[in-house]
């Protein structure tokens, strides 16, 4: 069947986008996974998770990094209630042995996977412009469901299409892409000078 035209959904596409800051619940993707931190050299689990509820359904959080750090005590302290507290909001029943990484991964991924996040927008904008939500806390699901609080990435973000952050406002106010969508664009080009 050939292309019979459509009208753009954004309710209906790939990679939703979650775009508040608040409370989530959230199950742990099978996209996680055991790395090591760049710059320690520590065992990391990089989380990425999907919401499964509220308005943002579908919806997914990356790149919550959980890193291991035995290099002190101290640091061996944390790092073990870092993880403890990831797995009781999981749901680990109490007393369970995880003898490594791999295997909590495993853990989150098929079976202890549902936790509620609370997640803030990031300092910095990454290298490519955009403010990432980051994971502040985790606790067990809300049985009164997800809670974006109307905070949204702060407004100097490039725009996350392929319109760019120079033509988001000409974006926005075309609405009908008709048979020609260059028709009218001022200057006409031949096919022979196409470089293709």
């Amino acid at each position: 069947m050939a292309f019979r035209g459509m009208t753009v959904d954004e309710k209906n596409t790939f990679g939703r986008r979650v775009e508040e800051a608040g409370t989530y619940n959230v199950r742990v993707l099978p996209t996680s996974e055991l790395t090591t931190s760049k710059n320690t050299g520590n065992e990391m689990l990089v989380l990425h998770y999907e919401v499964i509820d509220g308005k943002y359904a579908g919806g997914q959080i990356n790149f919550d990094n959980v890193t291991w750090n035995d290099e002190t005590p101290e640091k061996e302290e944390q790092s073990l209630k870092r993880f403890n507290t990831l797995l009781v909001a999981a749901g680990f029943p109490e007393g369970s042995k995880v003898d490594t990484l791999q295997i909590m991964l495993q853990g989150l991924i098929r079976k202890y996977n549902k936790l509620n996040i609370s997640v803030d927008w990031s300092d910095t904008p990454s290298q490519k412009g955009y403010y990432n939500l980051r994971v502040k806390s985790r606790k067990l699901l809300d049985p009164e469901g997800s809670k974006p609080n109307g905070v949204f990435a702060p407004t100097n973000q490039q725009a996350n299409s392929s319109f760019g952050a120079n033509n988001q406002a000409s974006a926005n106010t075309t609405d009908n892409f008709g048979p020609d969508p260059f028709a009218g664009a001022g200057q006409v080009i031949s096919d022979d000078n196409l470089p293709f």
